[in-house]
């Protein structure tokens, strides 16, 4: 028993060191794939690892996914076991514990290097063996290993309490090597694995066989000096990590009132709908520490009680200002709808904390995100159509996609090698769809969209052209473009439209539809920057 706990604490160990080594990049998918999957694993639930449960439970996903239109867990996977193969080519090398994930299955392996005395574990879903990692050949579980101690791997020895030996076959007993020249053999076969896996790599990193353009590393701004603190409100678990790869705090912050969570509410508008199925409610006081500067104040919500409008209204106090009062079921549309309100020029008061007073019992909230940011002005907003952060060649962030209804997705599977900041073109969303964009009600805005025509004469042959998608793109009321089409304007190259000038909604929203005249609307990326 001693022995399973000190396995499982030596695994649980391991992920947590994979977790935080900064190899998982700031993709959150690997990281909510990885750790879903050993968290079933740990629960002993394994069985349960499938393509849609991933899906929906790790990747965010709709209980609706097809997984033969939506290539999500497919991708992450590919992803991922290429990371983890990085890893313990590199830094993990010497780790006692190794993770894997086997070509052709989604459920993980954990790997004990000194595990040597031990029978060797079987897959019951192939025919052969799986060997510990230190033994795998080249080609086995994904790694390239080289010998240990000069020595040549070995197979582990069968207990003597096995109860049967191994099938030795009569060539295999008749037919032997002296030791000395097996080890050798041994070395020039992972020499030459270990260069091949080399050359393999390299090529990889300077042409992706799926086309797909890198990010440029993404760092701070150094126009903003602060703290960014992001935290749930009534949760007392774990930490959760976002899409975007962003961590928010439990809550510590706040005191009074009730926690509460829900389940199975599929949340519009976010890909995080984790972040709005707990909350507090009632009567409360959160108090967030935050250095000296000027802030930006994002308050979560998403009214989950199935109530019609005007039945409930939040009212709060920011740092003793005067009382908001928010009807989230009217500000959203319905239920089940994530809304966020943006809060400008922000500080903390003399005790170094941002106040927030929730005065009725009718009062909830779900998370606030608070950000460092200039006086009188808000952050642009960048999102990209993609399932993951992109930093462009200017040092900006574009977010993961989000704010959206509506629609689907998908790759452009092209070259965007030659286009300037490819990454920003590489996803589209198509269909029937809006987006609902926060900003701070004062002020006007300058509206972005990015097209890229994915579908219609994108290479030579392709079907369609010029009239092949046409469709009309609307803001808060005011038509932006008319029978726009694509391709008429920009070909197969990329396609950037400028708006200045936009007055946000009395709620603090951009509401920018894409209506459909000949086949879908697409639009692969949109940014808003404060004027």
């Amino acid at each position: 028993m001693q022995f399973a706990l000190n396995k499982l604490e030596a695994e649980r160990a391991e992920l947590e060191s994979v977790l935080t080594s900064g190899v998982l990049g700031r993709t959150n998918n690997l990281v909510r794939f990885l750790s879903f999957v050993c968290e079933k694993y740990f629960e002993g639930t394994i069985d349960e690892v499938k393509e849609y449960s991933i899906a929906v439970q790790a990747l965010g996903r709709p209980h609706d996914f097809d997984p033969q239109v939506d290539t999500i867990v497919r991708v992450t996977a590919h992803a991922l076991r290429k990371r983890l193969e990085e890893y313990y080519r590199n830094a993990g090398a010497q780790h006692a514990v190794h993770i894997c994930l086997p070509p052709g299955h989604y459920a993980p392996k954990f790997i004990h290097k000194g595990a040597v005395d031990l029978p060797v574990p079987v897959d019951p879903n192939e025919n052969r063996p799986v060997r510990p990692l230190d033994e795998a050949s080249p080609t086995e579980n994904g790694f390239v290993q080289s010998q240990q101690n000069g020595q040549t791997p070995r197979i582990p020895a069968t207990p003597k309490n096995a109860g049967q030996q191994p099938a030795i076959s009569a060539p295999a007993r008749a037919f032997k090597f002296p030791a000395a020249k097996l080890r050798t053999m041994a070395a020039i076969l992972i020499s030459a694995c270990l260069l091949a896996a080399f050359v393999w790599y390299k090529s990889g990193r300077t042409a992706d066989r799926e086309g797909r353009v890198q990010a440029q590393p993404i760092t701070a701004s150094a126009d903003f000096s602060g703290k960014i603190l992001r935290a749930m409100a009534g949760n007392d678990r774990a930490l959760y990590v976002d899409r975007s790869g962003f961590t928010w705090e439990k809550d510590h912050f706040c005191s009074g009132g009730n926690s509460f969570s829900v389940a199975g509410h599929a949340i519009q508008g976010t890909e995080d709908a984790q972040l709005y199925s707990t909350g507090r409610r009632g009567v409360f006081h959160c108090s967030y520490p935050v250095p000296a500067g000027t802030y930006e104040v994002h308050l979560l919500f998403a009214e989950t009680a199935g109530i019609l409008e005007n039945s409930r209204n939040v009212v709060f106090s920011m740092n003793g200002a005067p009382a908001n009062s928010l009807d989230v079921v009217d500000d959203a549309g319905g239920n089940d709808i994530a809304i966020t309100k943006v809060f400008l020029d922000v500080a903390p008061q003399s005790d170094g904390m941002i106040h927030l007073d929730f005065t009725t019992a009718e009062s909830f909230l779900n998370a606030v995100e608070i950000l460092p940011s200039v006086p009188h002005r808000m952050l642009p907003v960048r999102v990209t159509a993609g399932p993951s952060l992109y930093g462009d060649s200017n040092g900006n962030v574009w977010l993961p996609d989000r704010y959206f209804f509506g629609g689907r997705v998908t790759r452009f599977g092209g070259d965007l090698s030659k286009i300037p900041d490819g990454g920003v073109y590489d996803w589209h969303r198509f269909g029937h769809f809006r987006y609902v964009i926060p900003v701070a009600p004062s002020g006007t805005y300058t509206l972005k969209l990015y097209f890229l025509e994915h579908w219609f004469g994108v290479q030579s042959g392709a079907i369609g052209g010029v009239g092949s998608r046409v469709f009309d793109v609307s803001c808060n009321g005011t038509m932006l473009l008319k029978r726009f089409d694509i391709y008429r304007e920009a070909g197969t190259g990329p396609l950037v439209k400028i708006f200045p000038h936009i007055e946000p909604t009395a709620q603090g929203k951009l509401e920018i539809y894409f209506t459909p005249a000949t086949n879908y609307p697409s639009i692969s990326a949109i940014e808003v920057i404060p004027e």
